[in-house]
């Protein structure tokens, strides 16, 4: 079930552990950052919509870990500071509290990673792009994820893709007709459950996506490692022409994993190809690792 909690942050939108949540009940863990998380392939596709959306030029395809897209991500330096990180795991049977301010976007770029990379888990998030990014809560839905969203916005044609909706009761009285107490704080209202006798049975379904990893040509992927390794990240684009050949250099700046610069006639790593570099050289590292 999602559910939507609109100007009620009292409300307690998590009902038990397993459970993380942005804010601080009395048997929760407290979490000193976020988790550094590896994220999955559908993880990353939703945060490149949510970058999308925000129209950060960006793409999280090759990014390893939640960090990373906060290192790399230039257009992210005015809030990625913001942001500490810890490398624990998330106890599986309790309720955390991760430190996350309620501020755009790192409130709902840091919810919705946590859910989507942990669907085991109940997850509370603070969201005012809600609207923008209802294909992802469909989504969300369809995994059978379990998701509260409190927000301070209602877009009344966009909330069928939540099971529920609990709402603060506003009303604007006119001051000539004003007689008695306009304090509504403790009425809640819920949408979403129906009296009448349904005439159709909605059976409850469960998507799983089909999401894998992104593919990357073995010539782009060497010619990243060698201007990363080998060339120090600023090359001539002759060097690298002999070195992996034209063909893979123009592919890889062509897929943005390079930036090439007509002036001096050089090529060095965007943030895109330091990600896949990084993202690369754990990998191996860890295989490395394996075998001894």
């Amino acid at each position: 079930m999602i559910r939507l909690v609109i100007g009620r942050l009292d409300y307690r939108g998590i009902n038990g552990p397993p459970a993380i949540t942005f804010k601080d009940y009395d048997n929760a863990i407290k979490l000193n950052g976020v988790p550094d998380m590896e994220l999955k392939p559908l993880t990353r596709l939703v945060i490149n919509k949510l970058f999308n959306v925000l129209s950060i030029q960006f793409d999280v395809s090759n990014v390893r870990r939640l960090s990373d897209v906060f290192e790399y991500c230039v257009q992210c330096s005015w809030f990625s500071g913001f942001i500490g990180f810890v490398g624990e795991a998330l106890p599986d049977k309790a309720i955390v509290t991760v430190p996350t301010p309620i501020i755009e976007p790192i409130s709902t770029l840091i919810g919705l990673a946590l859910a989507f990379n942990n669907p085991n888990f109940e997850v509370e998030l603070y969201s005012d792009l809600w609207p923008q990014i209802t294909d992802a809560l469909a989504q969300a839905r369809a995994l059978g994820l379990r998701l509260a969203i409190h927000t301070s916005i209602l877009d009344i044609n966009r909330v069928y893709v939540f099971d529920e909706v609990v709402r603060r009761m506003v009303r604007l009285p006119r001051v000539d007709v004003l007689t008695g107490s306009t304090d509504f704080t403790n009425k809640v209202e819920v949408i979403g459950e129906s009296y009448r006798t349904p005439t159709i049975q909605a059976n409850p379904i469960k998507a799983e996506p089909s999401v894998i990893g992104p593919r990357i040509d073995e010539a782009v992927l060497n010619a990243v490692r060698a201007l990363g390794i080998e060339l120090g990240g600023v090359s001539t684009l002759k060097t690298m022409s002999d070195l992996v050949g034209s063909e893979a250099v123009i592919k890889a700046v062509s897929m943005g994993y390079l930036v090439y610069n007509p002036m001096d006639l050089t090529v060095r790593l965007s943030s895109k190809g330091l990600a896949l570099l990084r993202a690369t050289t754990e990998e191996e590292s860890q295989g490395g690792g394996e075998e001894g």
